[in-house]
């Protein structure tokens, strides 16, 4: 995986009101606590204030995609979801707290990632923490028969050389989607039945929408 050379600090809000820093230097330095405005809510997230994989700020296409989100709710609703690139966890958080979606987080195999994940449902009442995968992609993924419906990701197209990797994962996990017994009985493929694997990516302010079935 390559490393980040910059910080990307300068891409978050900060003087709008949007955000607000909380610098959590008493009990380690290394992280810093910032309040997120969400639809509906607020978030108090704990982000790095350095991370080698990026994994360490709220990225920008986050709330854009988050807009998106609340205005097609009909499409997430009662999927079986997994987030990739889920950094700080604050995405699958608030859908899990807005909608009760049944949501998987999951990252770079890196301890620090899921620890920081765990962490930041626990300040925001999501107990018992949201379940996590640890994954590289393009690599094995450690769950052989993956039961989720619905990918969604957002900013995770930084590293140009890990599309093919990115791909690969995607492609195991279309592939290996099975519909659940009432929806293959029904026999109807359609939006509303939930029988396709839909792929939700937002990058920037692009969503892309591709139902796999």
């Amino acid at each position: 995986m390559d490393i980040a050379l910059f910080s990307p600090s300068s891409l978050f809000a900060g003087s709008d009101g949007n955000s607000s820093e909380e610098e959590n230097t008493e009990t380690n330095p290394k992280f810093e606590e910032r309040r997120h405005q969400f639809p509906g809510m607020e978030l108090l997230v704990r982000e790095f204030s350095f991370h080698q994989l990026n994994a360490n700020l709220l990225w920008p296409g986050t709330f854009a995609f988050v807009e998106w989100l609340v205005q097609h709710r009909s499409w997430i609703g009662g999927r079986r979801t997994i987030e990739l690139g889920s950094g700080t966890g604050a995405l699958a958080i608030f859908l899990h707290k807005s909608f009760q979606l049944d949501i998987t987080t999951s990252d770079y195999d890196d301890a620090e990632i899921e620890e920081n994940i765990a962490h930041n449902c626990q300040i925001n009442g999501v107990t018992p923490v949201l379940p996590h995968i640890k994954h590289t992609w393009g690599d094995a993924f450690p769950i052989s028969d993956p039961c989720w419906d619905l990918i969604i990701a957002s900013d995770i197209l930084l590293y140009v050389k890990q599309y093919g990797n990115l791909i690969n994962t995607l492609s195991f996990l279309l592939k290996s989607y099975k519909p659940k017994a009432s929806e293959a009985v029904s026999g109807k493929n359609d939006e509303q039945n939930g029988t396709f694997f839909s792929l939700l990516v937002c990058f920037a302010k692009i969503i892309v929408h591709v139902w796999y079935g």
